[in-house]
Parts: structure tokens; C-alpha cells; sequence
């Protein structure tokens, strides 16, 4: 599905409909339908302008009704398996993902509909769990380690500008090593103004970078084992107050990933509840499993119960491999962050209450083409 943008929307730059309803007017008055200079001005000032694609792009047309992989994460290291991903598997997942056309974008993002990247291209979330070493490590000098998560994706952002945006962080403040807040040693041996200084520098970085911060509960905390609501307020709360210090004081943690995936009794305490007489909430919820998400412009979107795909060997190869056979299933971008493009086919499933600033077009479906091309080899 690689192209250099051989699919051209029939709408790609338009002028606004002022410029259109002025030389209307004119007509209407009489004079001369020819817009006066600064009129024509005026109307290049609005003229609408598509993201076009840096780098790896499909020649797909617009469906922003398409569904999202939202990626899980864990620690690195191996053998693989549920919880963990090699280095140098982490390091082709970029770049698989990148060939054929995706983009990174956050939690965040997807859930606000902030869905800004190039025509032809698809999002991809990457969530990260647990904050354990060896996705954050600071060396002796103060430089990230190459070979952690974070270390993985800078350089492969150097190397590749398209690939902008971050990842979405889940992190545990109040866990043991490794998973006490990236920590590179066990929090007792590491004085605590050097701690907390060392967090403060990464958690600044993800910030600056474009990176999202997660809530993943005080400890990684059971939710369904909490003897009574106060408890579940507690482990939610405390999450979230002992990440906030070192946030900006700007900056709302917007989205919570359950441990394991267990939700407490009381569900509705997993989206809002009250701590020490401090109200939290949350525009998302992630699951733990689930496949592919739906889009959050389509009405089965769900953003307090997010599915996702846990990066396990194979698991990537194979939905890789399915929107090659099947490509009409996969988010793909018009590159207008203010626009809704849909398939005419697929119209009914578009939220249109939930968006009602977002300008909707119909898109006409090109006839299905005979041949697709093979499927890549999978990485495990």
C-alpha cells in the first residue's frame, strides 16, 4: 500500500465559503462578479490546505471511520512473551510501522479527536505500561540510554523527522523496582533528592517531546480486589496525585490504564472519584486486550473502555498483514485535522453529536482493486 500519493481527494484545496457566497453578492448587486484584489486576498487567507505525507504514505482513500491499533507494552527484554518485547523487536516495530504508513499519535489525542497527520497515513497508539527500567534509564552522565524504549524511539525519530508525536507512559509512581517510576535502582538505594530529581528530569523530557503521561494506579493496584470503594479511590488518587507533582501545572492526566485489566466493582470509580477531597477523572479507560479499536468518530467508540493489542510475538505481523488483505478496515487520514472523512458505505456509523465542530464529507469509494500485494514477513 506504499504510494507517493498516487490517490488525489477530489476536494483537496477549497476555498471558504465566504469567497464564494462574496462573488455571489456581487452578482447579486449587479457589479462586477470579478472579486476586487482584496477580496481574492482574503479568500487565499482561508483557503484550506491537506497535510501532504513526508515519508512512507498509502495510496487509500480517506476513512476516518476505520479502526486505531492501540499498542501495549511492556518491559524489554526476553524471551518474548505477554510482557515482554526484545530490543531489536522494538526497534522493527518502528520502522514496520512507519513503512506502511503509520503515525504515532497519544491516548490523548485519539480521544479529543486531535488526529493531525498527513493524508494517507493511518494512526498508531503506542501505550506503555509499568515504568520500568528498561523503558527510561538516564546514564551516569545524564544522557537516556540508547538501547531503552524511549533512547529507541528518539533515534528513530532523528532518523525519520515524519515520524512526530510520542507514546502514552502508564506509570506505577509508588511500585518496586524495576517499575518504581523508570527508577535505574531500587528506591532505597538512591537518596531521595537525587530520585526525585532524576524523575522530574525524564518526566519533563516525555512532556517536551510530545509524549503523554498515564495513570497505572498507586502500585499496580487489583482494582477488583479492593475491600471497599475508599480503597479504590485511594489507589486511583494517590496514582494520580504522586504523578501530578511533577506535571506541569497545567497538565490534566487525562487517562487511566487498569492493571491487568480488572475493573473495580463500583466501575463508574475507574472514570471519577474523590480522593483526600481531590476529584480525578478520566476522558479514557484502557482495557487490557481486545483487539483494535473502533474510531473515536464512530458511534461504537467506547472512549472509557479502550481494547488494545498487546504486542506479543506475531501479534503486530498478523494485523499488519490483515489491512494488507482487507485495507478498507484501517483508519486512513484526508491530512484535514478539522475535517471527518468517511466512506458513504460506512456513513450511519459517524457520531455526528459527538463532533458537532468538525465539518463531515462523504467520500465515494474507488472499486476494489483486483490484486493485493503479498504480505510481508512477520516480526515476532
Amino acid at each position: 500500500m506504499r504510494a507517493s500519493g498516487a490517490y488525489v481527494p477530489a476536494l483537496r484545496r477549497l476555498l471558504s465559503l465566504t469567497a464564494t457566497l462574496l462573488l455571489a453578492a456581487c452578482a447579486a448587486d449587479g457589479g462586477d462578479a470579478e472579486a476586487a484584489p482584496g477580496d481574492v486576498e482574503a479568500a487565499v487567507i482561508t483557503e484550506e490546505v491537506v497535510r501532504e505525507p513526508v515519508g512512507p504514505a498509502t495510496d487509500l482513500p480517506p476513512n476516518e471511520l476505520g479502526e486505531i491499533m492501540v499498542l501495549e507494552y511492556h518491559r524489554l527484554g526476553e524471551p518474548e512473551g505477554e510482557f515482554y518485547r526484545s530490543a531489536e523487536n522494538f526497534r522493527k516495530d518502528l520502522e514496520r510501522l512507519y513503512e506502511a504508513g503509520f503515525r504515532p499519535i497519544t491516548v490523548r489525542q485519539m480521544v479529543t479527536g486531535d488526529i493531525d497527520i498527513p493524508r494517507g497515513t493511518s494512526p498508531v497508539v503506542f501505550t506503555i505500561d509499568d515504568a520500568s527500567t528498561g523503558q527510561f534509564y538516564l546514564r551516569d552522565d545524564g544522557s537516556i540510554d540508547p538501547n531503552t524504549m524511549v533512547g529507541m524511539w528518539d533515534a528513530f525519530q532523528r532518523e525519520n523527522p515524519a515520524w512526530e508525536g510520542g507514546a502514552t507512559w502508564c506509570v506505577l509512581p509508588g511500585a518496586d523496582y524495576p517499575s518504581n517510576f523508570f527508577g535505574e535502582r531500587p528506591r532505597q538505594e538512591v537518596p531521595r533528592e537525587e530520585r526525585e530529581a532524576r524523575i522530574q528530569k525524564k518526566v519533563d523530557y516525555l512532556v517536551e517531546k510530545g509524549h503523554e503521561i498515564c495513570n497505572h494506579t498507586l502500585f499496580h493496584a487489583r482494582l477488583d480486589r479492593a475491600p471497599d470503594d475508599a480503597k479504590v479511590q485511594e489507589w486511583i488518587g494517590r496514582g494520580e496525585d504522586s504523578i501530578q507533582v511533577y506535571l506541569p501545572d497545567d497538565y490534566d492526566i487525562v487517562t487511566l490504564a487498569l492493571p491487568l485489566g480488572m475493573w473495580p466493582k463500583n466501575r463508574q470509580l475507574a472514570i471519577r472519584g474523590v480522593y483526600n477531597g481531590k476529584e480525578y477523572s478520566y476522558d479514557a479507560v484502557l482495557e487490557v486486550t481486545g483487539g483494535p479499536s473502533a474510531s473515536p468518530f464512530d458511534v461504537e467508540f467506547d472512549p472509557h473502555s479502550i481494547p488494545r493489542v498487546i504486542v506479543t510475538p506475531g501479534a503486530l505481523a498478523r494485523h499488519l498483514e490483515r489491512y494488507e488483505r482487507n485495507p478498507s478496515t484501517r483508519f486512513v487520514s484526508d491530512g484535514l485535522p478539522d475535517v471527518i472523512s468517511v466512506p458513504r458505505a460506512a456513513e450511519s456509523r459517524l457520531d455526528v453529536a459527538r463532533w458537532p465542530e468538525k465539518e463531515i464529507r462523504v467520500v465515494e469509494e474507488p472499486p476494489l482493486r483486483e490484486e493485493m500485494p503479498e504480505a510481508g514477513e512477520g516480526v515476532g
